[in-house]
């Protein structure tokens, strides 16, 4: 073999070599790019929430790779989420009679406001 042929193969084996891709490039090139896009997206919400209610979160990204019929490896990756939430806090009801819920306790009488009357007697 003469040396412009072993350099020709050096430079072949360079250029199958640059194809491989590493984790941060399959991240970055993967749907020309929509993985990275969707992973900014939810970055960034994560981030407003943990602000919004100084709560933890995660972010968890699943790669399940399978090989197809054709022998290509396939990807379908997805984001798994957990926001932090604001709690809602305590609400107080009473139940009625007849099943209803209502803000007002039956068991307790109703104050009479006599107020606008006593006020409404001076001023005349």
């Amino acid at each position: 073999m003469t040396a412009p042929a072993r350099i020709g193969e050096q430079k072949e084996r360079r250029l199958m070599a640059r194809q491989e891709i590493n984790f941060l490039e399959f991240i970055q090139t993967f749907r020309r790019g929509e993985l990275l896009a969707e992973g900014d997206k939810i970055l960034n919400e994560m981030i407003d929430a943990i602000r919004e209610t100084g709560g933890n979160g995660s972010i968890t990204i699943k790669l399940p790779f399978k090989v197809n019929k054709a022998g290509q490896i396939e990807c379908d990756p997805a984001f798994t989420v957990t926001k932090p939430r604001r709690p809602l806090g305590t609400g107080i009801y009473y139940a009625t009679d007849d099943g209803r819920l209502t803000r007002r306790d039956p068991n307790q009488k109703d104050w009479v406001d006599d107020l606008d009357d006593r006020r409404s007697g001076r001023d005349d």
